[in-house]
């Protein structure tokens, strides 16, 4: 006998049979749904405190999705934002079916495939008309786990900071262009984790892989890995300002600050590896007085200095940067501390 209690959960009685096992049933409803009849096998998988019951066809392996483009579409953008959305989302077999009369078609699918490439890892075309392209998503996550994508992608960052912190020093405008174009491959480790965390929301097994105990650890890893790429676009914003005025005349009055803020970013990174949460807490506070510090300077410096007003200008828009670097360093602490949380039944905060 069986009651329902509310859509999509059902309330079963656990019975006894022989001296060792147990049996429930399942609806008939359910069953037909995923095409299961009397024989077939399941998957049952303990997940914790929960048992998880996945029909063996359910695969998220099995993915696919067909994205078609119209001729009102001239942006290769619109495109590649769908394509990365499937991505993301998990999809392992994306089509894409451009409409014939696209003008200049073979240049508008090299262009795409070209941005694909560059954007997202392990997809590569299985397939190819001449107005359509078939990708599939070879990404191993056990060639390269969670932490260690998060990770990759905090080094990567974290070296486009050291390149701008130099590129001040020095007045050397080469490793500007440097630091732009590494911002793709921040790119690239940001759409993997994403995809990734996407993954273990579909699949229960993919969360065991990753080593996430609780669902919504999900949740906090995307802000962490979202804010890691927020602080590759300021690097390459400071990047870009420093290269409008030919060289900052005045970096002295950011160098330090842009350091200080690279030891926070490094710090809350840190209090992920070791689920610190004192260390945490720390980055938390320190960044409130660099956000204060900055606003300090702003008024009382940087409007008061004598320099030229695009100067004044590039200098203001920098600290504004290395402002929001502080804060993205806070919310990952934040994020740490609900990974943390949701880790464990016990804590003291001593």
């Amino acid at each position: 006998m069986w009651v329902k209690n509310m859509a999509g959960i059902e309330r079963r009685r656990v019975q006894r049979t022989g001296s060792s096992s147990y049996i429930i049933t399942l609806p008939k409803e359910w069953v037909e749904a995923v095409n299961l009849k009397s024989g077939d096998y399941v998957l049952v998988e303990k997940h914790g405190n929960k048992l998880i019951v996945i029909p063996p066809s359910i695969e998220p392996s099995h993915l696919k999705i067909t994205i078609k483009v119209h001729p009102t579409v001239t942006d290769v953008m619109q495109v590649f934002r769908s394509i990365l959305g499937a991505y993301i989302s998990g999809y392992n077999i994306i089509t894409v079916i451009f409409d014939k009369a696209i003008q200049d078609l073979a240049k508008y699918m090299s262009d795409i495939k070209n941005m694909v490439r560059i954007k997202l890892p392990g997809i590569e075309v299985i397939e190819e008309t001449y107005n359509s392209v078939t990708l599939k998503v070879l990404l191993n996550m056990q060639e390269l786990p969670l932490m260690s994508a998060i990770r990759r992608l905090h080094l990567i960052v974290n070296s486009m900071l050291q390149d701008c912190i130099n590129m001040l020093k020095f007045n050397d405008l080469n490793l500007a262009h440097i630091i732009i174009q590494r911002d793709d491959e921040a790119d690239r480790f940001h759409h993997m984790v994403v995809r990734e965390l996407s993954m273990a929301l579909l699949d229960v097994r993919v969360q065991h892989e990753l080593g996430i105990i609780n669902i919504t650890e999900v949740l906090s890893y995307r802000i962490i890995a979202r804010n890691l790429e927020r602080v590759a676009d300021h690097a390459v914003a400071i990047a870009k300002r420093v290269l409008a005025v030919s060289g900052l005349k005045n970096s002295s009055l950011v160098n330090d600050l842009l350091l200080k803020v690279t030891e926070l970013l490094n710090r809350s990174m840190d209090s992920l590896y070791s689920y610190s949460r004192r260390e945490a807490e720390e980055v938390i506070a320190i960044s409130r007085k660099i956000v204060d510090e900055i606003d300090d300077m702003l008024y009382n410096k940087v409007i008061a200095e004598p320099i030229e007003i695009k100067d004044k200008v590039a200098t203001t828009l920098i600290l504004d940067s290395i402002k929001r670097i502080a804060r993205y360093s806070s919310s990952i602490a934040e994020a740490v501390l609900n990974i943390k949380i949701a880790k464990t039944t016990e804590l003291d905060i001593k």
